[in-house]
């Protein structure tokens, strides 16, 4: 029931904020804002915080005003509810048009606070204009397309993804054209690069914060300039 009611609440905030025919672009905050916003009412409705958005004295640490154990096991169960119900689909950021075909990029959450992005390719008369698009559906035509099944579900083509499990780069998360280059950036990095013209990838590291195993996110992001940004940048400029 509780799911239910979470999920009404996302469908009523999320439909009051969509661009079913004129999609502009959202940032990782605008979902963040709908996130805390579900938040905020559930902990109020289950009496964890007053109006006045305060800890109340049942679960509130001892002379501080934050959540004891109880407390924080309520919070953490209805945090994962919210994303859980959220986060089934991948959600729209950006779409940009090139000749016939149209690249959308989604983002979407992983478990409690992994994030991931997805750039799809449609057809302009296939893509439905649609804000999101099923999660799962993705994964399962990833598989079709690997066995070189057919679908009529799948008339997308997976371009790029990226993902997050340690420190983010979530600021100004963007894709743009340059020189038929497809590039994605994020935190001001270029993350990924995809030749329009050829249609493949030629950069594009899945999980960057694993694969140079850095320390913290300066020593992540400077691995990014140095293999990912700087050579991405030197390709879309010559």
């Amino acid at each position: 029931m509780k799911h239910q009611i979470l999920l009404l609440l996302f469908l009523i905030f999320l439909s009051s904020k969509s661009f079913s025919q004129n999609l502009e672009y959202r940032s990782v905050d605008y979902y963040f804002d709908i996130v805390e916003k579900l938040e905020l009412e559930q902990l109020k409705k289950e009496g964890i915080i007053n109006d006045s958005l305060k800890v109340v004295e049942k679960y509130k640490e001892v002379g501080k005003e934050t959540l004891n154990k109880e407390g924080f096991e309520k919070y953490s169960d209805i945090k994962v509810k919210i994303l859980q119900s959220i986060f089934k689909d991948y959600l729209f950021q950006q779409y940009i048009e090139y000749k016939d075909d149209v690249y959308v990029l989604y983002f979407s959450m992983a478990g409690f606070d992994d994030t991931e992005w997805q750039i799809l390719k449609w057809k302009k008369q296939d893509w439905d204009k649609s804000d999101k698009i099923d999660l799962k559906l993705v994964e399962d035509c990833k598989f079709k397309f690997e066995d070189n099944e057919k679908s009529k579900e799948c008339n997308f083509t997976l371009i790029a993804f990226n993902y997050d499990e340690g420190p983010k780069n979530l600021n100004d998360v963007k894709i743009f054209i340059k020189n038929d280059f497809l590039v994605m950036e994020r935190g001001n990095l270029y993350h990924t690069l995809y030749d329009l013209k050829n249609q493949k990838i030629i950069l594009n590291e899945e999980s960057p914060w694993t694969k140079c195993n850095a320390k913290d996110k300066e020593e992540m992001n400077k691995w990014i300039k140095e293999n990912l940004h700087d050579k991405i940048e030197k390709i879309i400029n010559k």
